[in-house]
């Protein structure tokens, strides 16, 4: 705005320092009012409750202040050094894009029209509006762990994030988990110190039955008995006889089935069918290999086996008398690795609350909350944490907006001390957010928790636009024309935030290409307004003046 205001006067100006004067005359008000009402929008987020939220409030807003220092004090000289001496016509000349509005400005009823009907129009999008609080779907699609969570919920309806419960004691574990189960929006409850809950007698006394009978193992496998390789033959073809006859039977049975009934065998049939062929054929092929086989190598194959099965039975019953010990387990049994996570230093005790069904569904995720919270208010976890967290993000933007409105509107009125001239500007902000947010809602763009920062954002940034243009208004004696000079620094202030937005929404984060696609169209909407509506209106506004240059 400065640039373009100084090339626009350097030329009726004796020098380059009088044109700086007067431009700082001119332009400096709106540099000024434009930056610190930017600022203050931001500077209101950190009286909200989110501390992430205050933070880029205060970040945002230094960094405005400091760029508005930079254009009235830094700028000015850096331009009076670069110019010193050097004639007007060597100068660029500013772009006419003032010029370029002049025909609808010619007709600022029809213009005005032309403005107000994608606001009309957009308004309705506005009920279609959502808020997303999935923040799953803010992160990029091609995480691994992303792709996961979305297979556990559509094949299992189930979710990885659990709440967590602390109990004092083993009792209160079991009336706490008890009481979890219950609840309709709980699948399932985990913790170790039933583990160590006293056993059920008859279960008790089964273990001590099992733990007698095999108290007196032996130290060893006992020797088996030599096997005979004719009776191993003979056992071999009689097993292979049966087989084939009870697969002749089935099929016999089938078929004389399907001829009455007129239906096929069932899958069922057929698999054991297939079966019972698959061992008859397994059947021949032993009885082939013993037959070629020498009776020694039959007999010494077949005790090798006996043994290695014999001693394989010994080691399982070993371990089986070990594991049967008729005292329930203690907490200090378990390992290490696993009594640390459910058991604290002053032997509280946690509980792993799983919600049944998809948590990233704020419906979902609200009557677990809810349900849980009526056992244990003090409940804990991701769910509990991202269910308040997204909450009071969001209203803490909201607030944010609404702060952001009210200092706004005093900063104008301490500016242009007047309603009139404070409302003016506001109108392209105004009517800006109405079409963004219209736009959100056809294009099916949901506001989330990265990309609801806009409203304090586009509130601050859109308003510097309105003001420039009612500090024109303000300045002309004539009937309103929109100059050159702010025409060009409007859609170049306008184009270059829109580029350094938008480079966001190249990002794989969609929470951050969300948030430069929502900026940019909001930007955009802005400049659209502020170009095209807000000088039809103070054409309008001065239809009674006389037309003057530009």
């Amino acid at each position: 705005h400065f640039v373009a205001g100084y090339l626009q006067r350097r030329p009726d100006a004796t020098d380059s320092r009088d044109a700086l004067i007067d431009t700082a005359g001119g332009v400096g008000p709106g540099i000024i009012t434009g930056g610190v009402t930017t600022a203050i929008a931001f500077f209101t987020a950190a009286l909200t409750q989110f501390t992430g939220v205050a933070e880029l409030g205060v970040i945002a807003g230094g960094g405005i202040l400091l760029c508005v220092l930079a254009a009235v004090v830094v700028l000015p000289s850096m331009m009076q050094w670069m110019d010193r001496g050097r004639e007007a016509s060597r100068l660029p000349t500013i772009l006419p894009l003032g010029d370029l509005f002049q025909p609808l400005q010619r007709h600022p009823v029809l213009s005005l029209i032309i403005g107000m009907a994608p606001v009309v129009f957009l308004a309705g999008g506005i009920f279609w509006l959502e808020f997303d609080h999935n923040l799953l779907n803010l992160q990029s699609p091609r995480l691994e762990s992303v792709r996961l969570e979305h297979e556990l919920i559509e094949r299992a309806d189930q979710s990885v994030w659990f709440a967590l419960s602390m109990a004092r004691d083993v009792e209160e574990v079991q009336r706490r988990k008890a009481a979890f189960a219950k609840l309709p929006t709980v699948d399932r409850v985990e913790e170790v110190a039933s583990l160590a809950a006293a056993s059920d007698p008859a279960e008790t006394a089964a273990i001590e039955r099992i733990s007698k009978r095999l108290a007196f193992l032996p130290v060893e496998s006992p020797a088996i008995a030599e096997p005979s390789a004719a009776r191993l033959r003979a056992v071999a073809e009689e097993l292979r006889e049966r087989l084939k006859r009870i697969v002749g039977q089935l099929n016999q049975a089938t078929s004389d089935g399907s001829a009455l009934s007129g239906a096929d065998p069932t899958e069922s049939t057929r698999s054991e069918m297939k079966g019972l062929r698959t061992a008859g054929e397994a059947a021949d092929a032993l009885v082939a290999r013993l037959h070629s086989m020498p009776d020694e190598l039959v007999e010494l194959r077949i005790a090798e086996f006996q043994q290695r099965a014999a001693n394989e039975l010994l080691d399982r019953l070993r371990q089986l008398r070990a594991a049967a010990n008729p005292e329930p387990p203690a907490l200090a049994d378990l390992p290490e690795s696993i009594a640390h996570r459910f058991v604290g230093k002053r032997g509280t005790h946690l509980l792993r609350i799983y919600a049944a069904g998809n948590v990233w569904d704020m419906d979902r995720l609200t009557e677990f909350v809810r349900d849980i919270e009526s056992v244990d208010p003090r409940v804990t976890g991701h769910p509990v944490q991202t269910f308040y967290a997204s909450r009071q993000m969001q209203r803490s933007y909201v607030h944010a907006a609404i702060y952001a409105l009210l200092a706004v509107a005093i900063t104008l009125m301490l500016d242009f001390r007047s309603i009139r001239s404070s409302l003016l500007a506001m109108i392209p902000v105004g009517l800006g957010m109405i079409q963004l947010f219209g736009l959100l809602g056809i294009m099916g763009m949901p506001l989330n928790p990265a990309n609801l920062i806009v409203l304090p954002l586009i509130l601050g940034i859109g308003i510097d636009d309105g003001v420039h243009v009612v500090h024109e208004f303000r300045n002309q004696k004539g009937r309103y024309r929109l100059g050159n000079a702010t025409a060009t620094a409007i859609v170049i202030t306008s184009a270059t935030t829109m580029i350094g937005f938008g480079c966001m929404m190249f990002a794989e984060h969609r929470g951050i290409r969300s948030l430069g696609q929502v900026l940019t169209l909001g930007v955009f909407c802005c400049l659209v307004t502020s170009l095209v509506v807000l000088p039809a209106i103070l054409r309008l506004l001065t239809a009674r003046r006389e037309e003057v240059g530009n």
